[in-house]
């Protein structure tokens, strides 16, 4: 993912290369049809594509053949079947708690349905509107966030079968450790998830199922099922963090340096003084700060590359500002400072920060340029 530092705007470039998500999604993909070659590899799309721009990514992704995207409200369904149109199946994770509104049927969206309640407006609304409207249900199998319980599961699929009502397009569960493959949850949760598919089998016949997000595509063929719902992994992050990551980097964060100037030896930088140097020191004052996504808890943790050079973070970041030492670098100082990119993966500036790679991706701000490496051609575009 090669950008030339002339093109570098005065409010960072952020580059998505969609080569490597499309690449991603393939290999997990792979993943699923290893059991069962007519699995399903979906696509969680939701808070724009983790921060990287929906509408491109929802693209890249439909044309190298991903059918079944989720988000999280129906206003990111929207443009998700704006981008795509009617043919891609896309389930809102927050149901009809947003309301039932005409939109659900306009833009013939899939609700995931968590409370019985919510199963029984929806499949009343089917029969008011006279179409067997797709829905997903969600099992709540040890998470504890939303989700039948497997007694309301199971009176619910009575309920449906007596009725006479059409049976749901997916039944789906979440693991909650599947970032550790050794945590006895997972399998607490497999065993709960396979007795609520036999529950549904013995009721439906042509309902899929789902367990899996990202981590959880690597704890082996039992958690398979048919469809697999792979998120952050598919923008680059680590979905196997105890061993190295299989995944291509997707995200290229470069800022501009402001100035470059030099300190004395007991001079400070940036509020509080809190950085003093030691040396001589030589520092490079660059666009970014946490207004764009760059997190204060990176202060005194935080590194970048300037001109293939480790650069360490100095002082407290700012809104629109850091400060990064550039004083081992031998001979001209590069224009740019690379924050994300080849050198250092958003696993690794996660791991500065002392959170998660999803805080950084969707905290990433609009005031970036933003440029996508397309799957078609060399050259990027806007």
């Amino acid at each position: 993912m090669q950008t030339s530092t002339k093109n570098i705007p005065s409010t960072g470039l952020l580059t998505v290369d969609l080569k490597a998500l499309v690449a991603n999604w393939t290999l997990l993909r792979e993943i699923m049809c290893r059991v069962n070659s007519s699995a399903i590899c979906a696509a969680v799309v939701k808070a724009d594509a983790y921060g990287l721009g929906a509408d491109q990514v929802v693209k890249a992704l439909w044309l190298a053949g991903c059918r079944v995207f989720f988000v999280a409200t129906v206003s990111e369904a929207i443009v998700v079947r704006k981008s795509l149109g009617n043919e891609a199946v896309i389930v809102v994770f927050g149901g009809i708690s947003h309301g039932l509104g005409n939109e659900w049927l306009q833009y013939s969206l899939t609700p995931m349905l968590f409370q019985k309640e919510h199963i029984t407006r929806w499949l009343n609304y089917s029969v008011a509107k006279a179409k067997k409207l797709p829905y997903a249900i969600k099992i709540d199998t040890g998470m504890h966030r939303l989700g039948l319980s497997l007694s309301e599961f199971r009176e619910a699929c009575v309920e449906i079968k007596n009725r006479r009502w059409h049976e749901p397009w997916l039944v789906m569960s979440h693991l909650a450790c599947a970032d550790d493959p050794g945590h006895p949850l997972n399998h607490c949760q497999l065993k709960e998830f396979t007795e609520a598919v036999s529950l549904a089998n013995a009721k439906f016949s042509n309902t899929c199922y789902s367990l899996v997000n990202s981590s959880g595509l690597f704890l082996g063929e039992p958690f398979l099922f048919d469809l697999g719902r792979p998120g952050v992994a598919l923008y680059g992050a680590n979905p196997t963090p105890w061993k190295q990551n299989p995944m291509n980097n997707v995200v290229k964060l470069q800022v501009p340096i402001m100035q470059v100037k030099t300190i004395s030896v007991d001079e400070g930088v940036g509020y509080g003084m809190s950085f003093i140097a030691k040396r001589v020191t030589r520092i490079a004052i660059v666009f970014g700060g946490y207004a764009d996504g760059l997190l204060r808890a990176l202060n005194y943790s935080g590194f970048a590359y300037c001109s293939g050079v480790k650069v360490p973070l100095v002082g407290r970041i700012s809104m629109d500002s850091m400060i990064f030492d550039v004083t081992d670098i031998q001979g001209e100082i590069s224009p740019v400072i690379d924050v994300l990119g080849e050198e250092q993966s958003i696993d690794d500036l996660a791991k500065y920060a002392g959170t998660i790679p999803y805080e950084l991706l969707t905290s990433l701000g609009d005031r970036y340029k933003r440029v996508y490496v397309p799957v078609e051609r060399d050259s990027c575009y806007e």
